[in-house]
């Protein structure tokens, strides 16, 4: 519990900084109000389960300022590759269990989602001189859940369920924790039906 205290305490303390800065820009920015309202918004977070709410905290860090659902898998990467984070996203793209994620993602959100596009790239993808990047995937299957921005701010930016994907991948640590917090959940659901049977009978 002291661990999620000082996370919380060290989230509120990075996202302050942001809306410090942003205050430079915009002079009535009410810094106090917003801390507020993001310390609601994490404590409903830390009802529903501890592990979930420290992912979901961890990925605001890096949460698109123009976008509320779009994460930066730039800052993310930072984090295993400082010098090199386009380097850990390309090697994330090159593995096909990505791509085909990437692709049930957007046969589900998108209408205008290629699947001829991916069957392209799906057979390239094997192939060692290939290299896949953002604008590649996007200009053959016309994706729009990861994209890529120019100039300040710019970067590789993904739909917080696919930022989710990267970040489990990146970081093992947090994929356990995941799978743990889904295993947690199944088990009190199996609690709840042998329960039930004992009231049946």
């Amino acid at each position: 519990m002291d661990y999620i205290k000082g996370a919380v305490e060290e989230y509120i303390d990075a996202y302050k900084r942001k809306l410090e800065k942003l205050q430079k820009t915009i002079p009535d920015l009410d810094i106090e109000r917003e801390l507020k309202v993001v310390r609601e918004k994490i404590e409903e977070y830390l009802k529903v389960n501890n592990e979930y709410a420290m992912l979901m905290m961890e990925l605001e860090t890096y949460k698109d300022k123009d976008s509320d659902n779009y994460v930066s898998l730039t800052e993310i990467a930072k984090l295993k590759n400082p010098k090199n984070p386009s380097y850990v996203i390309q090697n994330w793209l090159r593995n096909r269990n990505t791509i085909e994620f990437l692709s049930s993602w957007e046969t589900k959100n998108n209408p205008k989602y290629s699947i001829s596009g991916f069957i392209v790239i799906n057979k390239k993808i094997s192939d060692p001189s290939f290299s896949l990047t953002v604008k590649i995937w996007k200009r053959f299957t016309n994706a729009t859940g990861i994209i890529s921005k120019q100039g300040n701010g710019g970067g590789t930016y993904a739909h917080r369920d696919i930022a989710i994907d990267f970040y489990i991948w990146a970081f093992p640590d947090k994929r356990y924790e995941l799978i743990r917090m889904i295993s947690g959940k199944a088990s009190f659901l199996e609690k709840i039906k042998e329960e039930l049977k004992i009231i049946k009978v």
